[in-house]
C-alpha cells in the first residue's frame, strides 16, 4: 500500500478530483456531499456519487467495500481508484480541505478532528 509521499501526478489527481467532485456535487438536500463521505468514514461506511466515491476496508457491509479494497481507504473517481493507508488518507483529506476556499462555508472543523482522532 502507498503513503501520500509516493504518490504519482495521476494518483494525487484521481484523490483531488474525487474529493473535489464530492465538494461540487449537490442534490436539493445538500449543497455539497463533501460533509456527508466524511460523516460516513467516520462512521465506518463508504459513501459514493455518479463518479466519486470514498471507500473503507473495514465497512459493515462488503457490498460497499470494492473488490481491490483489501485495507485502508480507497478514493475513486470516474474509473480510477487510489487506496491509501487509514492515516494517510485521512491527513489527504485534512491537508486538502485546508487549501479550498469552499470548505470554509461548509464548517467541517469538528467534522475534521473527528476523523483525524479516529485515524491517527
Amino acid at each position: 500500500m502507498m503513503t501520500i509521499e509516493q504518490l504519482s501526478e495521476k494518483q494525487r489527481d484521481i484523490v483531488n478530483n474525487c474529493l473535489l467532485d464530492l465538494l461540487e456535487s449537490s442534490s436539493l438536500q445538500n449543497s455539497s456531499f463533501l460533509p456527508k463521505a466524511l460523516e460516513s468514514l467516520i462512521k465506518s461506511h463508504g459513501f459514493g456519487i455518479e463518479m466519486s466515491g470514498i471507500y473503507i476496508s473495514t465497512d459493515e457491509d462488503p457490498e460497499n467495500i470494492p473488490e481491490y479494497l483489501k485495507d485502508g481507504i480507497a478514493f475513486e473517481f470516474m474509473d480510477s481508484h487510489v487506496t491509501l493507508p487509514f492515516k494517510d488518507a485521512a491527513a489527504f483529506i485534512i491537508s486538502w480541505c485546508a487549501t479550498q476556499k469552499q470548505v470554509e462555508e461548509l464548517n467541517l472543523d469538528i467534522t475534521l478532528e473527528k476523523l483525524k482522532k479516529k485515524f491517527s
